[in-house]
């Protein structure tokens, strides 16, 4: 048997219950005919309704052609609710790239299934099977810090110990003509003072502040008011916002799943949920955000069409964006959760077709809205002939022979079709 056309890797078969699948014990493709994928979504959830992948008409992507493994024929795509497809209609067979498989059911299925990649999904509904490798998303941080209190007490409290020691090195001074050895012991308590000066703190509403001591992470101070704080420990980051933030980056120009160039905004609202995670495991956690969110935007949209058929049923950039914005939300905060950030909303702000297709796009549209009142004048005037046809019909004065009718519908029709107003003629036999 070939090995795997997008990895070359080792394809082992296997069944399960009668149904047979062929994957990529490398990186996890699956492959599976006809007939088994049918039985198969029959053994998952006998109330799934699944879409006949090989009724969908295929599209054209921007995407090399793969090869089927079997017959060496091209293969087609297909495109169904953000899941891309490789068909061979020769063979009867679906290939699904690693995590397509888990997703084209966990969209479809009625009840909610576990499942995050296509491995997961076959361990738990087939054999066990041997991967050599798992492809791993999850993003690896050197700094494994994690956000803890710093031990602090009240400002007060130390302010009244502060005075009680300037009263200590007052008395010693005074009691120095009597004891004169105690002139030493005041300036030695006067050096503690002025240290333990360094230690206050003035810590407003929402903001942090991170600090270290001797090179180590020692904890962070959180709670707004007047604290005191080791001196010997450094705040050498400045103050840390805890505060709701928007970040509105630049437009981006992405092709979305048919290949068409469309310009897309997003406004994002986010917080810093660790502070030791954002200091410490990034270089600067707002420009990691900003490069993150950029990511996510293009891998979200190039698997949505931006415009698609009312009668399709599928989700697109324009018609869904609550949906589609939701997942890009879950897919920022994969992606930001190393760096201690929580992110509360994330939206389209900005949707466009790209300029230089934006013409042809608004000629298309339009000439869809044509199409559809034409539509509905047509029906409407159908109607008004069959109407008028009717109620002439109903008057026993009136005798009306097919020759008739068919001139009567096609006068009806050209004036109730018709663009412009009909205009009366006016005609003098007497003339010429």
């Amino acid at each position: 048997m070939a090995n795997c056309i997008k990895c070359d890797g080792e394809i082992i078969n296997y069944g399960f219950n009668g149904i047979n699948f062929e994957v990529c014990k490398k990186c996890g493709l699956v492959i599976i005919s006809k007939d088994n994928f049918e039985k198969l979504v029959k053994k998952v959830d006998v109330g799934c309704k699944i879409v006949d992948l090989f009724e969908l008409p295929p599209i054209v992507v921007k995407n090399e052609v793969r090869k089927c493994h079997h017959c060496n024929d091209d293969m087609e795509q297909v495109y169904c609710e953000g899941v891309l497809i490789d068909r061979c209609k020769k063979c009867n067979l679906l290939m699904f790239d690693n995590g397509e498989f888990s997703k084209y059911f966990s969209i479809f299925s009625s009840k909610n299934m576990e499942i995050m990649n296509n491995i997961a999904f076959l361990k738990k509904y087939c054999n066990e099977v041997s991967i050599a490798r798992e492809v791993k998303t999850e993003m690896k941080i050197q700094s494994k810090e994690s956000e803890k209190i710093v031990p602090h007490t009240s400002g007060w409290a130390m302010v009244f110990i502060e005075l009680c020691l300037v009263l200590l090195i007052f008395t010693c001074f005074i009691l120095n003509y009597i004891l004169p050895g105690l002139i030493v012991f005041s300036v030695l308590i006067g050096i503690l003072a002025v240290f333990l000066l360094s230690g206050f703190r003035i810590l407003k509403p929402q903001e942090a502040l991170i600090y270290t001591m001797f090179g180590n992470y020692y904890g962070t101070l959180r709670t707004a008011g007047f604290h005191w704080v080791n001196p010997l420990a450094a705040s050498g980051f400045g103050s840390i916002s805890l505060k709701a933030r928007t970040l509105d980056n630049d437009k981006q120009k992405i092709n979305d799943v048919l290949g068409n160039p469309i310009e897309v905004g997003i406004m994002v609202t986010w917080e810093v949920k660790d502070t030791a995670k954002a200091i410490f495991n990034v270089n600067d956690f707002q420009t990691f955000l900003s490069a993150q969110c950029d990511s996510a935007l293009r891998n979200i949209v190039r698997l949505y069409p931006y415009d698609a058929p009312e009668d399709s049923n599928k989700q697109t950039l324009k018609d869904d964006s609550v949906e589609i914005s939701e997942k890009l939300k879950q897919k920022i905060q994969e992606s930001v959760s190393a760096a201690g950030i929580n992110i509360i909303d994330a939206r389209i702000t900005h949707l466009a077709y790209s300029s230089e297709i934006a013409m042809a796009m608004l000629q298309r549209q339009q000439a869809n809205a044509v199409i559809d009142a034409k539509k509905a004048i047509v029906e409407g005037a159908v109607g008004m002939v069959e109407m008028a046809i009717e109620k002439l019909s109903q008057n026993e004065n009136i005798v009306l022979d097919d020759k008739t009718k068919a001139s009567m519908v096609n006068n009806l029709l050209v004036i109730l079709c018709g663009n412009k107003e009909s205009q009366p003629v006016i005609r003098n036999d007497n003339l010429g």
